[in-house]
């Protein structure tokens, strides 16, 4: 895990008192990939990936710490434009609104301890619950939402699943973009291959259903210049080319990249990012022990695309049946390493993060 210092190249001989600015400005595989060479870079590569999120929750909240340990301990995840944010590690992106995720059961606890915070209630300036209609909960996921609007016109979106898992309502996501998560001690997107390239999959079925809130969050990424499309196929790298009648991509279909909108996709599978503030520290285990993403009540989904994968994606894939677009699960690691769900076992692919090894890893793609 530890390198000599001397044996590192140039770019990674930083001195001790500048690795930590140097740490800021890195995307979030260079950082994880950065942070693996020596204890030192460990050290300010994790403190990195910490200050992106508190700085980005100081805004809403004025104790960041205590406020992702409260919603974590309490079953809740963080997403939206927060955790999107967190994953472009970019001072431009900045979220106006902070979207928290709930199952069904833990929505009232969760609720009542932010309401209930001292430090976050002497900044309420009102806050209202949204039932969602039986129409739209079954089309989004979501039950119902607490909105809290905060004296400095920031806001606070407590939303919670119509199912066991926090995460099916960021299944339904309005574009791939949203689908990534925070916690206390992890953190995933579901297409880092396009996020990190500003590029998004849009889940043009749902359009009737988006609200004036997901309008204006597709505007927003418009503006940072994210490029937004049905087909994965709008971007050269992943477009087909024909020549004298002929196939020229050897490629049956783009699912080997895990840009196939109708393959079933699940954080932890070899096209997602899920990562740790501390590897080292133990954060892996504390999440198998306390159910925390990316293990414990989790979701296997697909795109809610007008897409059709030539290639049969849906029909083939070996978890999700045709025209099922999201499954609850139960992910958790047994004594041998391997991960196992409770629809499958050894039907589900794994990603390298879940194999038995002594040696942490920071990320899986």
């Amino acid at each position: 895990m530890c390198f000599p210092f001397s044996t590192l190249p140039p770019l990674l001989r930083v001195h001790p008192e500048i690795a930590g600015m140097f740490a800021d400005k890195m995307d979030i595989l260079s950082l994880s990939n950065w942070r693996s060479t020596c204890r030192i870079n460990y050290a300010h590569g994790s403190s990195s990936l910490r200050r992106t999120l508190t700085s980005r929750l100081r805004a809403f909240v004025p104790y960041p710490l205590d406020f992702i340990d409260l919603v974590t301990t309490r079953g809740g995840i963080f997403g939206g434009e927060l955790a999107l944010s967190f994953v472009l590690r970019t001072g431009t992106f900045r979220p106006s609104i902070l979207e928290i995720y709930s199952s069904n059961f833990c929505y009232e606890k969760l609720c009542e301890a932010i309401l209930d915070d001292p430090a976050i209630r002497v900044r309420i300036e009102k806050h209202t619950f949204f039932t969602s209609t039986l129409f739209h909960a079954l089309h989004r996921l979501v039950a119902s939402t607490l909105i809290i609007h905060l004296a400095n016109g920031m806001s606070i979106h407590v939303i919670q699943s119509y199912t066991c898992s926090p995460f099916a309502p960021i299944s339904r996501a309005p574009c791939t973009a949203l689908s990534n998560f925070v916690t206390a001690y992890s953190f995933g997107c579901s297409h880092p291959v396009l996020t990190l390239s500003r590029r998004a999959l849009l889940a043009d079925k749902e359009l009737a259903y988006f609200s004036p809130s997901d309008s204006a969050t597709l505007d927003r990424l418009l503006s940072h210049e994210f490029a937004m499309a049905v087909s994965p196929s709008a971007w050269p790298e992943y477009r087909r080319m024909f020549e004298n009648n002929q196939l020229w991509s050897p490629e049956d279909c783009w699912r080997e990249k895990f840009v196939c909108p109708n393959q079933g996709r699940f954080f932890g599978d070899k096209g997602s990012l899920v990562g740790y503030f501390d590897p080292l520290g133990g954060d892996e285990e504390k999440c198998i022990k306390y159910n925390v993403a990316p293990f414990g009540p989790m979701v296997i989904w697909r795109l809610m695309t007008t897409f059709e994968c030539d290639d049969g994606c849906e029909y083939l894939d070996e978890v999700m049946d045709q025209g099922v677009t999201s499954i609850p699960v139960l992910f958790r690691k047994d004594p041998f390493g391997e991960l196992h769900d409770c629809i499958s076992d050894w039907f589900t692919p794994t990603a390298p993060l879940y194999r038995h090894t002594r040696r942490p890893r920071a990320y899986s793609m």
